[in-house]
């Protein structure tokens, strides 16, 4: 799997828990034996078949460690172990038994294992039995909550008919992968766990389907102005030339090169915009650009953003804005306005209010109320899809002081956005790097007073009030102006102005090229 974005933001607030984010994107045929690829359900009488990896203590309580503040308490065993090498060869299995036609529900072992892909699984054909003593473990010892629960990683629960269980077998084998039958789908409307002959659970399906109780919580909004937050009183600065070079020194700002080229962008030799461009392919691309169907010239554009700054004035602007930023970077290498999905990945504080250990929690709750609604507002406005989403809450750490006190510590709001779009002709397009001299050099848009959560504010100790504001109103009819220039093909270079502003991309798209830029 190509590794052909990525991105390093530091932020003290991630000290007392760090954050990362994986988005991974994959394509599948439309059709499969004559029908539409994505429908899948379940049957009674289907088999339920767990595929790849076995099962073991590794990755009990994963889903619910993520979801919890980090302390001295927190245990290790939430950590799954990794074997990539199972899952490449489950992989390849899977996608010959898809082809065939075997398949007729299929989902992964994630957060909670087992009960979740047989518990959401079993609700298509309204019940299931599964035996729990039958199902592959690393070793003996576990309970049977423990075999139930586990997020031990390279594993698959499959639904398939019960006549086609040979056949699927044999491919099975033939890849070298441990594929089990645990049991079977029925209509009982029962989800009936049993273990050496005795009964775990006995759980009406209608219990699974009736949702998780509303969460209701105190939010109250604080406008930053009431805050404190001020606009820095600041003189130009004389020595331009050095704040520009402290500038690109700065770690959201610098290179990331040396990261980078510890992965592999160029597997399946389908990069079109690789993740470094320019004459020495030195300097991070607005975005990648991918060309999965060799045979076709359409590619699909992929980049991420990050703006958690942002939020200390605001995360409505922290959310729109990281939106817009997603949005521009796919369309600077060729994306479609007019095809775009996105993922919005949620990471927050505690929101839930307590006079000591929390007393901040009816505003942490109030900018994530915000945060949905930038989302809502701006993904209407663009014509965003949401393709999927994630959301960790509990972003906070306890850090031991220099007295043997410990610090809370809670991460920003944060909302990192992924956009992908299809680039209609991968021929079409265009990199950050600037290309030959004489070329003329525009800004589209309009530069505002707008330095809130700037890393120029940040650089001298500030956070400011004036966030960037999203105007999508006015954004859109630029950004397809810009969309006609790329299929015209008369844009040499294109390179979005992101963390930093106009001076620090300049200079970046002047160091890609190994060229000057004289602007006014």
């Amino acid at each position: 799997i190509p590794t052909a974005f990525g991105q390093v933001l530091f932020h003290p607030g991630y000290m007392g828990k760090c954050l990362v984010f994986v988005t991974a994107v994959g394509i599948m045929p439309a059709r499969i034996q004559g029908r539409p690829a994505e429908e899948k359900r379940t049957h009674p009488g289907d088999l339920v078949v767990m595929c790849g990896g076995r099962v073991g203590k590794d990755g009990i309580h994963g889903v619910t460690a993520s979801s919890e503040v980090f302390s001295e308490h927190t245990p290790a065993g939430h950590v799954q172990i990794g074997d990539p090498y199972t899952q490449k060869k489950m992989h390849d299995f899977l996608l010959e038994a898809r082809d065939e036609g075997l398949i007729q529900y299929i989902t992964d072992n994630g957060g909670g294992g087992l009960s979740s892909s047989v518990g959401e699984s079993a609700r298509f054909s309204n019940g299931a039995e599964v035996d729990l003593a039958r199902v592959p473990l690393k070793y003996e010892g576990l309970d049977p909550w423990e075999i139930w629960v586990s997020e031990s990683q390279e594993r698959m629960t499959v639904a398939i008919r019960a006549e086609d269980a040979e056949r699927f077998m044999a491919l099975s084998r033939r890849h070298a992968v441990e594929s089990t039958v645990i049991g079977r789908y029925t209509d009982s409307g029962k989800l009936h766990l049993t273990h050496a002959g005795k009964t775990c659970a006995w759980v009406d399906m209608d219990f699974l389907a009736s949702g998780f109780p509303q969460w209701e919580f105190d939010a109250e909004w604080t406008p930053p102005e009431r805050r404190g937050r001020l606009e820095p009183v600041l003189s130009p600065p004389a020595d331009v030339g050095r704040l520009l070079a402290d500038m690109l020194a700065r770690p959201n700002i610098c290179s990331t090169e040396w990261i980078t080229r510890q992965y592999d962008h160029e597997v399946q030799g389908t990069s079109v915009i690789k993740p470094l461009v320019g004459a020495d392919r030195d300097v991070a691309s607005d975005a990648a650009v991918l060309r999965p169907v060799l045979g076709s010239r359409r590619g699909l554009a992929f980049a991420q953003a990050l703006l958690p700054a942002y939020s200390a004035i605001d995360a409505y602007a922290m959310t729109a804005c990281g939106i817009d930023e997603a949005v521009r970077r796919v369309l600077a290498v060729g994306g479609d306005l007019d095809h775009i999905g996105g993922v919005d990945n949620f990471c927050w504080p505690n929101i839930q209010y307590h006079p000591a250990a929390n007393p901040d929690g009816k505003f942490k709750a109030a900018q994530l109320v915000r945060a949905c609604w930038a989302l809502k507002d701006i993904c209407l406005a663009y014509g965003i899809p949401l393709l999927s989403g994630k959301d960790s809450m509990y972003v906070d750490g306890h850090l031991a002081g220099r007295y043997g006190e410990t610090h809370k510590v809670s991460a920003p709001e944060t909302m990192q956005f992924a956009a992908i779009s299809v680039v209609p002709d991968i021929g079409r397009c265009t990199s950050m790097d600037v290309k030959e001299p004489g070329d003329l050099v525009y800004v589209i848009g309009v530069t505002r007073n707008e330095l809130g959560g700037s890393e120029y504010y940040a650089h001298h100790g500030y956070v400011g009030l004036n966030v960037p504001q999203v105007r999508a109103a006015e954004f859109i009819p630029a950004y397809r102006a810009l969309g006609r220039a790329v299929e015209a093909g008369i844009a040499a270079s294109i390179h979005g102005v992101y963390r930093g502003g106009l001076g620090v991309h300049l200079a970046l798209a002047a160091m890609g090229g190994n060229r000057g830029i004289r602007a006014d």
